[in-house]
């Protein structure tokens, strides 16, 4: 069996969907000089990072309701050789919304159909610009969209915008601790990037779905503390014959302690029934190691100056 396809859907729904989603989930303006990183969560992986005339957009679903995405379920059990049954997948919160023509890149950390749902597939035009993990990049093109590089490990990939400039650095994602169920389910992409804007800097490390394996950790060195930590949680797949593919809080409290980031700003729990482990779990892993847990609900802008 294809890895990555291990649990995608059989085929691709057509929902009618609008090019423009609108709503609540805008940064507010930058009326001001004073550069300001914003980043808004909506629900799972997607997130709106802006800053000045830069605005990306990561891991979009827009899917609602009971049949939000469909996928196989890791939750469930199912014979590996065989893979799971493709089912749909229900998101529990309403989707924010996201202003398509503000954005200037899309970035995958993998193109799983909860990072990459069937209704952002429809909704998001062909000429947009992603970025994404070699592992992904022809099925991405197969779906007819033209603008598609790669983000290779290790090699920055520098985005300008007005005077800000994002050098933006892909990092190993191991999807599982079990190098065999990480090799089925296909290599991911985090993210290191770091925006700067005149002299004023900030970093980020978005983790997409990996865990603190030690070829991930070998990887963050160099990187120092990120100004902000972006974890993947959740919990997913403690029930299913893969064995846990997503973080829970103890992992997260891992990468605290190597890291110390400035702020945590905790992604990929609560949206959906998938998820397992809440993220109330987390204040107490973190107990002691950080001042800067951010829990935000889907739709709030988080603001670093």
């Amino acid at each position: 069996m294809k890895r990555r396809s291990f649990l995608k859907s059989a085929c691709t729904m057509t929902l009618a969907a609008p090019a423009i989603f609108t709503g609540v989930s805008a940064a507010p303006a930058q009326t001001t000089k004073s550069p300001r990183l914003d980043i808004t969560w909506l629900g799972g992986a997607t997130m709106l990072i802006e800053c000045g005339d830069l605005t990306l957009l990561t891991d979009p679903a827009f899917g609602e309701g009971k049949q939000a995405f469909r996928m196989g379920d890791p939750n469930k059990m199912f014979d590996l050789a065989k893979g799971p049954d493709v089912v749909p997948h229900e998101r529990l919160t309403p989707f924010r919304g996201v202003d398509l023509s503000r954005v200037d890149q899309v970035v995958l950390s993998h193109l799983h159909e909860d990072h990459f749902d069937q209704k952002a597939e429809s909704a998001i035009a062909p000429d947009m610009p992603f970025l994404v993990p070699s592992h992904d990049r022809e099925r991405l093109a197969a779906k007819g969209f033209t603008q598609v590089q790669v983000a290779d490990w290790m090699k920055p990939h520098v985005i300008t915008r007005g005077d800000v400039t994002l050098t933006l650095t892909a990092l190993p994602a191991e999807h599982s601790e079990n190098p065999e169920i990480a090799a089925l389910l296909g290599p991911g992409n985090g993210y290191w990037l770091e925006i700067r804007q005149g002299d004023w800097t900030k970093s980020v490390y978005w983790t997409g779905d990996t865990f603190p394996t030690p070829n991930v950790l070998d990887a963050l060195e160099g990187f120092g503390s990120p100004d902000v930590f972006i974890p993947h949680l959740g919990g997913v797949g403690t029930s299913g014959p893969l064995g846990q593919i997503s973080m829970g809080a103890g992992h997260a409290a891992i990468f605290v302690d190597r890291l110390r980031p400035g702020k945590v700003l905790p992604v990929h729990h609560s949206t959906y029934a998938l998820y397992l482990e809440p993220v109330t779990s987390l204040p107490a892993a973190l107990a002691g190691k950080t001042q800067g847990l951010e829990l935000v609900s889907e739709g709030t802008c988080a603001s670093y100056a």
